[in-house]
């Protein structure tokens, strides 16, 4: 499996990997306390399992737990998501994507985050993330 394939995460998965890159070793009991969201301590087992086979994460055994070790490097998954957000948004066009980050002047930003904030229904929040991408790999 290619470095390239291997990082495009699943969100649960990408969690975990947030965490794992943090802790240089991390058993499911540690994974799961580390999460913004509450999970099952079965539900997080077997997404690292499950990462385990796709080699983006490694384990070994020590006791009765085992600890798992990220495999996927953290600027390999940024740099497949910023081709990706490329790919998918920008027609591969470099430029187009820088002039729209430094459109984005920091009063804007500023600005928009003073504004109340109206939470949309789930189904508005997903109709337009092409791909849920990740802005905290950018």
């Amino acid at each position: 499996m290619t470095a390239a394939r291997q990082s495009r995460l699943p969100q649960l998965e990408l969690e975990c990997m947030k965490v794992l890159w943090l802790n240089p070793e991390a058993t499911v009991a540690q994974v799961r306390q580390a999460l913004e969201r509450p999970l099952a301590y079965t539900t997080v087992m077997t997404v690292l399992d499950r990462m385990a086979a796709k080699g983006v994460v490694a384990r070994r055994k020590k006791g009765r737990a085992y600890l798992y070790v990220a495999l996927l490097d953290r600027e390999a998954a940024r740099g497949e998501a910023v081709e990706r957000l490329l790919a998918n948004l920008f027609e591969n066009d470099r430029g187009a994507l820088v002039e729209y980050l430094t459109r984005r002047r920091p009063a804007a930003r500023a600005e928009a985050a003073r504004k109340p904030r109206v939470r949309a229904s789930r189904e508005a929040q997903t109709a337009f993330a092409p791909s849920h991408i990740d802005d905290s790999l950018l």
